[in-house]
């Protein structure tokens, strides 16, 4: 190969010529060529767009455009031992740089430690001209240093990207979040006879921004991508309400909650003989440990409501899946840099999808400390019943989710279920049927409640009965009161 051939190809139609070389449509004139587009099924469609044939101007096809070029370069991996192998107590290491070359410019990462070195590095060419000089050439190397010099270096393998291609791609151009891209690296040296065999892979994002343009679209700070928080996500089940009936007209409640990729699932207790209008009450808190960013965690909460079976198996009444990445997220950015718990921010979920600080929603619960927990209430469904949340809504759940930094959650500490510190106080679930004989102070409240409850829900009737009983006993006393004294 000498060289590489960068062109565009227009293609053109002839109309149909008659015998003695005249147009078919137009016999007066001799026919024309006809610029073809994309969605021309014939020439007729193309002589009816009336495109004839034109020679282009090489600056109109490709007008020139000062741009900036930023590449952000995040890890290789996958990278053929070799190079300089070096030797520190006992143990192999290797020294990686990632270089970039545009045109004149040349430019560096810092030197990394590692066969399979993260950088997190962003190049930025500042001022180029598209067309141009267009090649972005990367290139892993493997070097020595003695005493802050370079004294060796090899290269591992190098990938290329031509700009040109993707800044005359519209559809590229309109793509707002680059994506990230996972590059072969090759080794064309013949001396090592591996030509066209990966040596390792390259992970980068390209991104090509107009000029004047750059002080609006500031570059993205991918050194968050190398750092980690240790976090804590307590939830807190408190109450549900509106919860269809699996056991005739009650339910044996309990909630499962699952983040998922991170240990086992979690229950509360169970809550018994939960009627369809009435609250299930659980103020039961739930209590994870998670890094943020993570490349194999999702950051998603699976919730599931459950009736409580002692012989058949446990009936599902409803689940959803709530994504807590933004809330992670948001913990993750507001305490960057802090290395106190005392400055540390902790984070609420407010409403599903929104975050925000605790002081925004006028709905708390407290807990024995008095600290005040931001709740938020969800409507849940089930597969088998439909995905209407308004229509097919199985259970209402209040919920409370805070995610901190581990270091603040050891200076503010929360025990888990209902246990102290930052205890949480007992449901007040109504009394449940008990053996008279041997629970009899549980019995009798029982059936108080029973009772109160009766009389709370037949109040109008048991009043109407009631009047009616008054009024037929002031009528019989008067009847006797006239038969005992027929003189009254």
């Amino acid at each position: 190969m000498v060289g590489v051939l960068k062109c565009k190809v227009n293609i053109f139609r002839k109309e149909d010529e008659t015998a003695n070389g005249k147009s078919r449509k137009y016999p007066d004139r001799e026919p024309c060529f006809y610029e073809v587009g994309p969605k021309d099924v014939s020439v007729e469609a193309a002589i009816d767009l009336e495109r004839p044939y034109k020679m282009k101007s090489i600056m109109e096809l490709y007008p020139e455009a000062t741009v900036e070029v930023r590449v952000y370069v995040i890890r290789a991996f996958q990278i053929t031992p070799g190079g300089l192998e070096r030797e520190a107590d006992g143990k192999k290491f290797w020294e990686h740089i990632v270089t970039a070359d545009l045109g004149i410019h040349h430019m560096e990462t810092e030197v990394v430690r590692a066969l399979n070195p993260k950088m997190f590095h962003t190049f930025q060419f500042k001022n180029m001209s598209l067309p141009g000089p267009s090649i972005l050439r990367l290139g892993v190397k493997d070097i020595s240093i003695f005493q802050g010099n370079v004294t060796d270096e090899v290269l591992v393998g190098e990938t290329t990207v031509d700009l040109e291609d993707r800044w005359f791609c519209q559809k590229w151009r309109d793509e707002k979040y680059k994506p990230r891209e996972v590059r072969d690296l090759f080794n064309e040296d013949e001396s090592k006879g591996e030509q066209g065999v990966s040596q390792g892979k390259l992970s980068i994002i390209v991104d090509v921004i107009e000029q004047n343009k750059a002080d609006e679209m500031p570059p993205e700070d991918i050194q968050v991508l190398g750092k980690t928080q240790n976090c804590e996500l307590r939830v807190v089940i408190w109450n549900t309400h509106d919860t269809a009936c699996k056991d005739t007209y009650t339910s044996d409640v309990y909630i499962v909650c699952e983040l998922i990729g991170v240990g086992q699932p979690k229950q509360t207790d169970v809550h018994y003989g939960v009627k369809k209008g009435a609250y299930g009450m659980f103020n039961w808190r739930l209590k994870w440990r998670a890094k943020y960013p993570s490349t194999t965690l999702e950051y998603l909460m699976r919730i599931q409501v459950w009736d409580d079976n002692v012989i058949s198996t446990h009936a599902s009444i409803a689940e959803g899946i709530l994504p807590l990445g933004p809330l992670f997220k948001e913990c993750f950015e507001r305490n960057q840099g802090k290395t106190s718990p005392d400055d540390m921010e902790d984070v609420w979920l407010i409403a599903p999808g929104v975050t925000g600080r605790a002081d925004q929603t006028k709905e708390f619960l407290v807990d024995e400390d008095g600290f005040k927990n931001p709740t938020l209430w969800t409507k849940m469904t089930h597969p088998n019943e439909g995905y209407n949340s308004n229509k097919d809504c199985q259970c209402k759940l209040q919920l409370s989710f805070q995610v901190m930094p581990r270091a603040k959650a050891r200076a503010a500490p929360a025990g888990s279920k209902r246990m102290g510190p930052s205890k949480l106080p007992e449901p007040g679930r109504p009394p449940q049927p008990a053996n008279p004989l041997l629970y009899p102070e549980k019995c009798r409240a029982y059936i108080v409640y029973t009772c109160v409850e009766f009389f709370k829900r037949c109040k109008g009737p048991c009043l109407c009965c009631l009047c009616c009983l008054l009024l037929a006993a002031i009528i019989g006393l008067l009847a006797g009161m006239q038969m005992a004294f027929p003189g009254l």
